[in-house]
């Protein structure tokens, strides 16, 4: 398990390069040879939330943006799912078509699909 990183590079708040290490002194031994600073390694492997100041030399997980791309992300999931579980459109307009029993069932075929499927 890696515990350490070395940060070589970063632009904008975002690591560009990296080095991940099982100690401190060879994470430290990286960075006097390629230049960088040493850091705990973050709990999350999610490398497009870690943060750096290079600055002050730190690295955080950004865990609330994280949390809001989830969350939008999951919103519109079930719509891919929902679109891969409808029955042939062709077969929908036919339904509609034909009328009566027909209609009916397959209005009961994609409310199922609707409520096997919810909107979040």
């Amino acid at each position: 398990m890696e515990k350490y990183i070395a940060i070589v590079s970063s632009s904008g708040g975002a690591v560009t390069k990296y080095q991940d290490f099982g100690s401190k002194s060879e994470a430290d031994a990286h960075v006097e040879t390629h230049g960088g600073f040493v850091v705990d390694k973050p709990d999350s492997e999610r490398i497009d939330y870690w943060v750096v100041d290079a600055d002050k030399k730190t690295l955080t997980y950004d865990q609330s943006t994280a949390d809001s791309d989830d969350a939008a992300i999951a919103a519109v999931a079930y719509k891919a799912v929902r679109r891969a579980a409808y029955p042939d459109v062709r077969d929908q307009l036919d339904a509609l078509w034909k009328g009566g029993d027909v209609e009916a069932q397959m209005k009961v075929i994609v409310d199922k699909v609707k409520s096997d499927n919810p909107k979040p």
